[in-house]
């Protein structure tokens, strides 16, 4: 059965690609940066809120809770988004380390099939084996992981919401300001 060969990425498309990875990873840094400062003020905001019904104007708890909830749901949001930029800052060195790994095992498995050398069945090694198997799962875990963190990003109806959600937070942000200085 003949192996089915990956053509190997050419120098040129290798320089390519890390010289856009090398113009994103900034820009998505700096955007991780400010969703992280704009989670911070919504959380905050919604905190003052929840004090300013409950404590200053003496609403009632349901009300209170129905309305800190309303007013964490944006930056709840945000935070998604936040999670999901700094998984994909991690992508490249995630998946260069599984590819790694599975080119290293894989070889040795080949090289020691071709010599003729069987692994024995034993309980060590089927233990051994069962821990570069969990290694390479969670590693894979780490990657799909991220992948689903990526669908966020690129998913219209969440790029809605996180567009909604900005607004949202700098609305309550303001909000607060009033409420904190003129009622």
């Amino acid at each position: 059965m003949a192996e089915k060969q990956m053509p190997p990425i050419t120098p040129e498309k290798h320089e390519q690609l890390l010289s856009i990875f090398g113009r994103l990873l900034p820009l998505v840094d700096s955007l991780a940066d400010k969703l992280r400062l704009l989670w911070i003020l919504g959380l905050l905001a919604a905190i003052w809120l929840v004090v300013w019904c409950y404590v200053l104007k003496h609403y009632a708890l349901g009300i209170t809770a129905t309305m800190g909830i309303v007013a964490l749901l944006p930056s709840l949001i945000l935070a998604r988004f936040w999670w999901a930029l700094e998984e994909l800052k991690s992508l490249p060195d995630i998946a260069g380390e599984m590819v790694g790994d599975a080119k290293s095992e894989l070889r040795e498995s080949v090289q020691n099939f071709r010599a003729g050398k069987m692994p024995k069945l034993g309980f060590f090694s089927a233990g051994k084996s069962l821990w570069s198997i969990g290694a390479m799962a969670a590693e894979a875990s780490e990657l799909v992981g991220s992948y689903i963190s990526v669908a966020t990003l690129v998913n219209p109806f969440m790029l809605v919401l996180g567009v909604i959600s900005l607004f949202s937070v700098f609305l309550l942000f303001f909000v607060g300001i009033v409420l904190a200085f003129f009622v």
